[in-house]
């Protein structure tokens, strides 16, 4: 996918189509990305050791919850967010940004914003108890949300023209926005975890 990306941008098949919609593209595929690869390790890592037991094993050395959960969460972050990286730095130096700050700061608030994203659905994985629901909810609601921005892209370009307003500071804010929504909602959650109601939590693999 992002080779195959790079190479449209390199050929200059999306010029005709200007600057925003390969800038929306970017994002939609840096958001979209991550949240792929950062849930498939939520439901490999988080849920497959609090299913196999393997999870109340490491809690029961003397972890505490939040710290095992801050450290998965980190280092799905990081991985997940090499690829993008690529991503980002290989089209930010193909294609010639008219406002590169801009788009550099879209990439740093998408990356912070997703941070906390991961964050919060590590925190609720370990509270499910049908985890293959779960898991289903996960990808349906990424990959509607990726289908429904890049098959109305032109449509949300037009509404912004419309009433002047610029995407990169539109994207900057929604990104904000939603930063603050997932630490709010991943703080409150991670409050109140603690190892006795994670071990005491039984889940299974069914709807």
């Amino acid at each position: 996918m992002i080779l195959g990306f790079e190479y449209i941008i390199h050929k200059g098949f999306f010029n005709e189509r200007g600057e925003k919609f390969i800038i929306l593209l970017l994002w939609v595929l840096i958001i979209g990305i991550t949240i792929i690869i950062s849930n498939s390790m939520i439901i490999d890592l988080t849920v497959k050791d609090k299913l196999k037991n393997r999870m109340e094993f490491i809690l029961s050395s003397g972890i505490e919850i939040k710290d095992l959960i801050r450290t998965y969460t980190f280092e799905m972050w990081r991985i997940s967010s090499l690829v993008t990286y690529f991503l980002f730095i290989i089209t930010y130096f193909i294609y010639d940004f008219t406002r590169p700050s801009g788009v550099c700061l879209i990439y740093i608030s998408s990356v912070g914003m997703l941070f906390f994203e991961i964050l919060f659905f590590n925190v609720i994985s370990l509270n499910q108890k049908n985890f293959k629901f779960f898991k289903t909810i996960l990808f349906f609601a990424t990959s509607i949300t990726i289908y429904v921005v890049g098959t109305f892209s032109e449509n949300i370009l037009n509404y912004l023209n419309g009433h002047d307003i610029d995407l990169i500071n539109f994207i900057k804010i929604f990104n904000i926005i939603f930063l603050i929504f997932f630490a709010i909602l991943s703080f409150y959650n991670l409050h109140k975890l603690n190892n006795e109601n994670v071990i005491s939590t039984k889940g299974t693999w069914t709807w």
